[in-house]
């Protein structure tokens, strides 16, 4: 079996990609404080934008139906105290982050197994390597969202280090060259 070479911009986006990634990790892992204020400030303001915008095209929108128009007024009011919520309980933020990077590590885990058990051009090693990978990041993020007193810095490390372990990954492939 012959593994196909990737081409080279992809194989240096691969690259940077995991510069970026190790990056991060070593971010969150130095600063953790610093890390949950920064996801809490972006759901904050990703849910203001999302408020005023819908309000606004609630409002001057054309052509909208007055069911379209009320549902987009009352999806932006709610996102705005939503936002408001978050600042005066960033708690309640916290813990949405806690299920939200749970969750997400959980699909991505996933996604690892199914690649390293079914991409038959990968080697044997590479393919077993997904898999092992894959296996833990899901368990661990089944484990936070059973546990989610687990508590968010413990979190915060786990996925700094599965963005370690993602960022040497992608490095791995693009210097390599190894089709993903």
């Amino acid at each position: 079996m012959s593994v196909k070479k990737y081409p080279g911009w992809l194989r240096a986006l691969d690259v940077v990609l995991g510069i970026i990634a190790i990056l991060l990790a070593i971010v969150v892992l130095a600063f953790p404080g610093l890390a949950i204020l920064t996801l809490i400030i972006i759901l904050t303001i990703a849910l203001l934008i999302i408020g005023i915008g819908r309000i606004l095209f609630g409002i001057f929108k054309r052509g909208l139906s007055g069911g379209a128009r009320a549902l987009n007024i009352i999806v932006g009011i709610l996102a705005l105290i939503l936002a408001f919520v978050i600042l005066l309980y960033p708690g309640i933020a916290t813990l949405f982050l806690v299920y939200y990077l749970a969750v997400s590590l959980l699909f991505t885990g996933i996604a690892m197994i199914g690649t390293g058990g079914t991409d038959k051009s990968f080697p044997s090693w590479l393919r077993g390597l997904l898999i092992t990978v894959g296996i833990s990041i899901f368990v661990i993020s089944v484990v936070v969202i059973i546990f989610p007193a687990l508590g968010l810095l413990t979190l915060l490390y786990i996925i700094s280090i599965n963005f370690l372990l993602y960022g040497i990954g992608r490095i791995f492939s693009g210097v390599t060259g190894v089709k993903r």
